[in-house]
């Protein structure tokens, strides 16, 4: 799963522990995925926000507002290796390659997060994308035309594609950015990146554990 990130999606997960970081949270949620996807300020997702009219340096100021910097960050910078996920952050990494299963497409790019970020209408990420007129509709309709226009076949995925999940409202954290958990047995991981945020989704699939995707 992990080889299937392009090099920009890796970029942006650096760089969201970074903005992390700068603002002194010891935690990556969703907000700071968004702020790495503006901070790469390229790539797929950019295109469609500004297809979409989107004004990214207002939205970079109202996802900071999101969570307000910590004014003592000490603490955090000390332990800077051991970020946690937030619960919606964590969803919405493990499910950016089901999003590009379902768009057929070979690599999972900075649009498939941006997807999987608006999945959750629960998220505050997500409520504020909403409120900038920027919903998962019509950020699929952009990508679709985008990539159509590449030359990809490409089938209109739905909501009812994904297994059903319970909504997160509380930033309940899970996991460690940037250390590997232990595997079961003695068997070989594929996927070290997302070791790092929780559950192994593929294994899960392997074992019959996740609902069947459409």
């Amino acid at each position: 799963m992990d080889d299937n990130f392009s090099p920009r999606v890796k970029d942006v997960i650096a760089y969201s522990k970074e903005e992390a970081l700068r603002l002194g949270h010891d935690f990556i949620g969703t907000e700071h995925l968004m702020l790495g996807l503006l901070r790469d300020g390229n790539g797929k997702a950019i295109s469609i926000l500004d297809a979409m009219d989107v004004d990214l340096d207002h939205l970079r100021r109202k996802v900071e507002i999101l969570s307000p910097s910590n004014p003592n960050p000490s603490n955090v910078q000390k332990d800077k290796k051991n970020l946690h996920l937030t619960r919606q952050a964590e969803r919405a990494l493990k499910t950016t390659f089901l999003e590009a299963k379902l768009f057929q497409s070979s690599s999972i790019n900075t649009a498939h997060l941006l997807l999987c970020i608006l999945r959750n209408e629960n998220d505050p990420t997500t409520k504020l994308l909403h409120k900038l007129k920027v919903d998962y509709d019509g950020v699929k309709e952009q990508f679709k035309f985008m990539i159509t226009s590449d030359d990809e076949i490409v089938d209109s995925p739905t909501s009812e594609s994904f297994p059903n999940e319970p909504d997160d409202t509380g930033d309940e954290k899970e996991g460690n950015f940037g250390t590997t958990s232990s595997q079961k047995g003695n068997k070989k991981s594929k996927t070290p990146v997302l070791d790092n945020f929780g559950r192994d989704l593929t294994r899960m699939a392997e074992e019959n554990r996740l609902d069947p995707v459409v």
